[in-house]
């Protein structure tokens, strides 16, 4: 098998269109580090480059299997192009992401002192969660991990599972203040 500095990028891509995987992996690995570079250059760390790298790559392929497809770049311009979007979008989505979770640690900062429920309180009700649930609220809440590292430690598939399956802890923990504290308690 021939390296990919021996194939101009008109080859890489009739490869691709073939259905080539093994030049996937060349592709990947010969324009790593320029990806890499480019993420750790804009706020990313080493945990999101395999994901940048791996979805910039499927996104060549499919365009590559496009009909209509036409290079008009050096290949690595145009994956780096790919890979800078993708990026952008993730930052994007963080930002939101960390904006309503900060809004909705302030809303409930605000909402525990206003109904006079302390911390010991909610950790309380924490511990009478399932046990995953009570792991995924402890982490985020409590011990300030982010949804990647929680994934990491709760063999979540990604951040957005976290994310997900936080959404549905948080309003299971939601319910059970409710059940446990009348309206009156809380207003």
């Amino acid at each position: 098998m021939f390296g990919i500095g021996s194939l101009n990028d008109q080859a890489i891509l009739e490869r691709i269109k073939q259905g080539d995987e093994s030049v996937l992996v060349l592709v990947y690995n010969k324009h790593y580090s320029l990806v890499k570079n480019f993420i750790l250059k804009n706020s990313g760390d080493h945990t999101v480059v395999d994901d940048i790298m791996q979805d910039t790559i499927i996104a060549v392929w499919k365009n590559a299997n496009k009909p209509a497809f036409l290079l008009q770049s050096k290949l690595s311009t145009y994956i780096l192009a790919i890979a800078k979007n993708l990026w952008f979008k993730e930052l994007k989505k963080r930002s939101k992401f960390k904006l309503v979770d900060e809004t909705n640690q302030l809303n409930k900062a605000i909402d525990t002192q206003k109904n006079n429920l302390d911390d010991g309180i909610i950790a309380e009700m924490v511990n009478e969660m399932d046990e995953t649930c009570k792991k995924l609220l402890s982490y985020f809440y409590f011990d300030g991990y982010s949804t990647r590292m929680i994934a990491d430690k709760l063999n979540f598939a990604n951040a957005d599972t976290v994310k997900s399956k936080k959404y549905q802890c948080f309003k299971k923990l939601q319910a059970s203040v409710l059940a446990k504290y009348n309206k009156a308690d809380l207003i």
